[in-house]
């Protein structure tokens, strides 16, 4: 082997592990995106809330222990409903980029897909509830987005930014948890982390995991659980720990 084809030999394998090196590091902060993810509402023990409903578990036999409905569906496997008061303040989770807003639903526009015994204040039927909600969907940049929905209203900045584009950070009020849509009048988040698709707002549902303490302590895969209550470590954007 002649030194020429040596230095190349050398320098093919330099290029190798650098190429290796920019993996795994492109690899390691999707990871460290994946579990930078906080509770969407204010930090503070009197604010815990708890799981309705959580991601889709089934036992070895095939059945159903978590999210049985509706987040048995293959859009919402990853999905959580948070038992939020209607009013709560609803925070980024993450930041990114405010890439869909709908709020032009009144507070009470709520119902379901059918007629229900002894229907709550202002239950509506419609086979197009589902799309007939309040929401705040923000794109993170990395081919994910975060969909906060069944909002009562939505901030005048977010709405302002969906407009133009602009930035959210973690803990920015986005609007107020409600129960605009599908969801039998009951006041509640639903939250997913999902694959970004510019033209639709509900698409498939993703894996995530939350960095709060109070999370981390109860399932150390950060992953809070159905029937579960927990304390968000999320500030409100601007004020000090």
């Amino acid at each position: 082997m002649t030194w020429r084809s040596r230095g190349a030999v050398v320098a093919a394998g330099v290029a190798v592990v650098l190429l290796a090196a920019v993996v795994i590091n492109h690899l390691a902060a999707a990871d460290a995106d994946r579990n930078s993810y906080l509770l969407p509402w204010a930090a503070g023990e009197t604010n815990r809330h708890s799981v309705i409903q959580g991601n889709f578990v089934s036992d070895r036999f095939g059945g159903c222990t978590s999210g049985c409905a509706p987040h048995g569906d293959p859009g919402q496997l990853f999905a959580w409903d948070f038992d939020l008061p209607e009013g709560t303040e609803v925070l980024a989770a993450r930041a990114g980029t405010v890439g869909l807003v709908a709020a032009s639903w009144p507070a009470g526009h709520c119902g379901g897909l059918t007629p229900v015994t002894n229907p709550p204040p202002g239950y509506l039927v419609s086979p197009v509830m589902g799309n007939q909600a309040n929401l705040v969907r923000v794109d993170h940049g990395d081919g994910t987005s975060a969909l906060y929905l069944h909002l009562s209203s939505v901030s005048d900045d977010v709405l302002h930014k969906a407009a133009t584009g602009g930035r959210v950070a973690q803990g920015e009020v986005l609007g107020h948890s409600g129960r605009t849509g599908l969801t039998r009048c009951e006041p509640h988040l639903h939250f997913q982390v999902e694959t970004t698709v510019r033209a639709d707002w509900f698409t498939e549902s993703l894996s995530v995991h939350f960095a709060d303490r109070d999370v981390v302590d109860q399932t150390p895969d950060g992953v809070p659980l159905e029937g579960g209550t927990y304390v968000s470590d999320n500030l409100p954007a601007g004020v000090n720990p």
